[in-house]
């Protein structure tokens, strides 16, 4: 194994307990320092900890992305999106344990009808989501 590939399969490292991004280029080589109150940087404390991210991450983000909210959404996009694919699984799990036991004994499931109206759920979550963001890009 090379090094380029150890490199890869390293976990991310942390710093006080917060996710420090990998960058694929590979080292940062600019620095910017940034001045802020005491006040300034509560509020970006706060901004920050619920991500699990840093202070200078937040920055970065927050510029990159148009402001702290932009980036803030994006979080939340990506999070809500994770959680409708696990979710989205589990259905999809629960109707081919339906669909099996009803090929072996060629009759009606009792949670057959349950498990339809939960993909019904999960794929309105999903359109509403996706309305949300088309929405929010207007």
């Amino acid at each position: 194994m090379g090094e380029a590939s150890a490199e890869q399969n390293r976990p991310v490292s942390r710093v006080r307990g917060l996710r420090q991004r990998r960058v694929p280029s590979g080292a940062r080589t600019i620095d910017h320092r940034v001045k802020v109150t005491p006040e300034q940087e509560a509020r970006l404390l706060l901004l920050a900890a619920p991500r699990g991210i840093t202070v200078a991450r937040l920055l970065v983000e927050s510029a990159l992305a148009g402001g702290a909210d932009a980036a803030n959404n994006r979080a939340e996009f990506r999070d809500e999106l994770y959680r409708i694919t696990r979710l989205l699984g589990k259905v999809s799990v629960n109707i081919n344990q339906i669909a099996r036991a009803t090929n072996a004994t060629f009759e009606e499931q009792p949670d057959t009808v349950a498990a339809i109206a939960s993909l019904g759920r999960v794929t309105a979550r999903l359109e509403q989501l996706l309305a949300d963001v088309e929405q929010a890009g207007a």
